[in-house]
């Protein structure tokens, strides 16, 4: 990690903690556990992952210990969320598809003191792809920013 880089996570981790649901749009499975190497740009809104549903799938990483990077955006409107380096992943479910889309969940394992977070029912994540689905297309400022 560069020095400018540790600075910056440095500067990240004194952001509360975010525990909740984030997106990446992904081509891929995930199929064993790995922890995150640098920062990992996540969205809180499905549609800015997804580039307006025209990701092949999406990874819904279940956070426990994100940033909401939101407020101090160039691009609040992308409603930035960051897995910080070393954050503990693992596949929580197969790549599925729901609504039409591929999902896989992945936890972000918490720290000892904190419980596990549930997993989302394939129900509640159709119903947030319908609702996601159902809004007016966001604007695509940085192409690829939230995924491959």
């Amino acid at each position: 990690m560069t020095e400018n880089t540790a600075q910056l996570v440095a500067a990240i981790t004194q952001f509360p903690a975010f525990s909740g649901i984030a997106w990446r749009s992904a081509g891929f499975e995930l199929n064993a556990p790995f922890d995150s190497p640098d920062l990992i740009p996540l969205s809180r809104d499905l549609r800015v992952a997804t580039e307006n549903f025209r990701a092949v799938g999406v990874h819904m990483f279940i956070t426990s210990n994100s940033r909401d990077i939101s407020a101090l955006s160039a691009h609040p409107a992308e409603q930035e969320v960051v897995l910080l380096p070393g954050a503990r992943l693992i596949p929580a479910s197969p790549m599925r598809v729901i609504e039409n889309l591929r999902i896989q969940s992945v936890l972000e394992l918490p720290d000892e003191s904190i419980p596990l977070p549930p997993i989302p029912s394939d129900d509640e994540v159709a119903g947030w792809v319908r609702a996601a689905r159902a809004s007016s297309e966001v604007t695509v400022l940085r192409k690829g920013r939230f995924g491959a």
